[in-house]
């Protein structure tokens, strides 16, 4: 029987860290949602199963906490769990321990489940009656509202998307949204600050050789960050993040 909470522990590796030692959030992004393939693989909602009928996982919303990043040769647990499903999309929490079981960081996320032509959403209760859904349990209440527009955004940096920051829907990898985001930052920036928090709302796809750029505006008490694409200035991304001193 599939578990209901999916555990898996990983050790922080050189390649994982930054200069600082710490673990890139786009890693963290990225080991947080590998987590919640294999527990949706494991549920019989894979990638395959679901591409033989003409279906596709699409991630719209993220939102991490982060307590305490982890650092270089950390071991640590990410557990992950179906919360519920909220109209068309299934929302799924996270959270990452230190093995002792130091609270270090907690997620949550909203997934849609599209037909792979029409991209027309697809009615979940029936579709997933069979997933052990976690009724109940939340690590992180997150919203489904997208972040906010930024209206007076400066240009930052400029990209064109390669071949191997794709995925298997031949879109652009999701952890590679907030690579982009974070390496549009001052090294004196990431240097001497350490994120809190981010929310990340995902609102089109981008593909190999589109050329895009990472746009900044400083809003209230967070960093808005938008990823346009070049062609059509179409947003494809949003990043709000909120940081911290390093400790």
């Amino acid at each position: 029987m599939v578990p209901s909470v999916w555990k898996e522990q990983r050790v922080v590796e050189a390649f994982d860290v930054d200069v600082t030692g710490r673990l890139k959030p786009h890693v963290l992004f990225s080991f947080l949602l590998s987590c919640a393939w294999n527990h949706a693989a494991a549920s019989g909602f894979s990638f395959q199963e679901l591409s033989e009928r003409g279906l596709m996982w699409v991630l719209t919303k993220f939102q991490m906490s982060i307590l305490h990043m982890p650092e270089w040769r950390n071991e640590i647990s990410v557990e992950t769990w179906g919360k519920r499903i909220e109209r068309l999309y299934a929302l799924r929490d996270f959270r990452v321990s230190s093995l002792p079981g130091q609270r270090l960081a907690c997620a949550t996320g909203s997934w849609m489940i599209l037909d792979k032509k029409s991209y027309r959403p697809q009615k979940l209760e029936q579709l997933m009656a069979s997933f052990p859904w976690q009724e109940g349990k939340s690590e992180l209440e997150g919203s489904l509202q997208k972040v906010t527009e930024a209206t007076n955004g400066q240009e930052r940096t400029q990209h064109r998307v390669r071949f191997s920051e794709l995925d298997v829907n031949n879109h652009v990898n999701a952890a590679n949204y907030l690579k982009w985001v974070m390496d549009s930052y001052p090294r004196e920036v990431l240097e001497s600050r350490l994120v809190e928090s981010v929310e990340i709302s995902f609102l089109a796809e981008a593909t190999v050789d589109d050329e895009i750029t990472v746009s900044f505006e400083r809003v209230a008490d967070q960093d808005i960050n938008t990823i346009k694409r070049g062609r059509d200035q179409k947003d494809l991304c949003r990043a709000a993040l909120q940081w911290q001193e390093h400790r």
